[in-house]
């Protein structure tokens, strides 16, 4: 495979860094890839005619050019990364699913459906229309109200339930759910012995929902989830689903080597900067984001020479340990959540489990 052009480290301006940046995620896995290409592809075509944030936004698309750049040539954490925020564990796509995701259904049933119309007729017709009062409070903290809470905090308890059952992999499913319970931090009385004001109420369960809205994983698809299972299977070893190769660079034989500063000139840069600045670009984390291989003594960072099949399997694996999909009865119109499967132990070899011969399950020594 070719080596990759290293991304410059001075700033690209026009059409340039747009070109770099489809380039790039033309080299990405194929299942990682529709995601993150159709997001920088609909940023772009947003700010094309207008952009009042023009300078902050050519920042991003440099940042964005190296992680991609770095993920494409082996840098674990900035592919991890896309992957998170290609099945929507982290970023723009699972804000959006979780748009989708918190919006209600309808009725659980039949009954409450017929109870519900009846309420809402019986309103209709008893009470003459008034002017709608101001709500009491902060309106913010209102937003729960229009939430399905059923169904969340059915997600939460299989969330919960599902980290309870890895003990020994518990840190890569995310930050721990320790109550389900939205009215725990709400007072039973106030100061004065009354029950606590709307306000106060309204207050205390959404700072409740925010904390946990920022925990819950939201479902993917059935077939998106079980495309996600099979990867961790080892599926992006066939040719549908394998990484593609680097191409070689039109005229890269024939491209002249740059040519090296000359010593009076590092000279001159040093003596009207500081070293921090005059180094900075030849960091390891800034020289890894670049495309550039880690030419440190010790190198463990960013090797340059890919990723691993056996990697991309895990890295799965962890991305569907925290992915969820969604079924919903259709007798009882109640939602389950299942999750993808945690690791399993390997079997103690002969060796290890001789150390425990010559005594019970107890720990004693056998007479």
């Amino acid at each position: 495979m070719p080596a990759p052009r290293p991304i410059p480290l001075a700033p690209i301006k026009g059409l340039s860094i747009y070109r770099q940046l489809l380039r790039e995620c033309s080299y990405l896995p194929p299942a990682v890839r529709p995601t993150i290409q159709s997001l920088i592809q609909t940023r772009f075509q947003q700010h094309r005619k207008y952009d009042p944030r023009a300078k902050p936004h050519w920042e991003r698309a440099q940042r964005v050019l190296r992680t991609l750049a770095a993920a494409n040539t082996g840098h674990r954490r900035c592919m991890e990364e896309l992957i998170s925020k290609a099945f929507g564990r982290s970023g723009t796509r699972r804000r959006q699913l979780m748009r989708e995701f918190v919006v209600p259904q309808g009725a659980a049933d039949s009954q409450a459906l017929e109870a519900l119309t009846q309420t809402t007729t019986t309103a209709a017709t008893t009470n003459p229309p008034t002017k709608a009062k101001r709500p009491i409070g902060n309106p913010k903290n209102r937003f729960f109200l229009k939430w399905d809470q059923p169904k969340l905090l059915r997600l939460l308890s299989s969330q919960r339930r599902h980290q309870n059952e890895a003990r020994s992999t518990s840190h890569l499913l995310g930050t721990s759910i320790k109550t389900i319970n939205p009215d725990v931090d709400v007072p039973k009385e106030n100061i004065w012995g009354d029950p606590p004001a709307e306000c106060v109420v309204n207050a205390k369960k959404a700072r409740w929902w925010r904390r946990s809205a920022d925990k819950m994983q939201p479902p993917l698809g059935r077939g998106e989830w079980d495309l996600l299972g099979r990867l961790s299977r080892g599926a992006q070893e066939a040719d549908e689903w394998r990484v593609p190769a680097r191409r070689v660079r039109v005229g890269g034989a024939l491209a002249q080597p740059l040519q090296e500063e000359s010593q009076a000139a590092a000279l001159m840069r040093y003596a009207s900067h500081t070293a921090a600045a005059v180094e900075r670009s030849h960091g390891a984390k800034r020289s890894a984001r670049a495309g550039q291989q880690d030419t440190g003594p010790y190198g463990h960072g960013h090797s340059g020479k890919g990723l691993s099949p056996r990697w991309f399997r895990r890295a799965y694996a962890r991305a569907w340990m925290l992915t969820p999909k969604m079924e919903q009865d259709p007798r009882t119109l109640q939602y389950t959540f299942t999750f993808g499967d945690l690791p399993r132990l390997r079997d103690a070899t002969p060796q290890q489990r001789s150390i425990f011969d010559g005594v019970d399950a107890n720990g004693q020594l056998l007479k």
